[in-house]
Parts: structure tokens; sequence; C-alpha cells
């Protein structure tokens, strides 16, 4: 959650001067749709979390 909502931080919100708070929560939608619809990016915030997809089969 950390690092989506740093990817959005440095580029929707970034310098966002909006009159409304409605203004920053579409940029905020915004930079979770553009981040949700890149085929890499949302799975680059896995690694750093140490988190996988495919965990290791427990050993009995």
């Amino acid at each position: 959650m950390e690092l989506l909502w740093s990817a959005v931080k440095t580029r929707e919100l970034a310098n966002l001067a909006g009159d409304h708070l409605a203004d920053a929560a579409d940029a905020a939608d915004r930079g979770i749709h553009r981040v949700c619809s890149s085929e890499q990016l949302p799975w680059s915030f896995l690694t750093p979390a140490g988190l996988t997809i495919h965990p290791q089969t427990p050993q009995n």
C-alpha cells in the first residue's frame, strides 16, 4: 500500500492545487487506475514488500 501511495503522490498528486477535496480524490483515482492498467507496475510493488504470488509449497 505504501508503494502505491508513493507512486500516486509523486505523479498525480504532485503540486496539486485543487480548490476542493474532490480534486485530490479524483487525482488519486486516476493514479490508482494508471498503476492498475500497467502490466508490470502493480507486480513491482510485491518484491520490496517481501511478497510473492506463488509461495513455495510447504514441506511435510
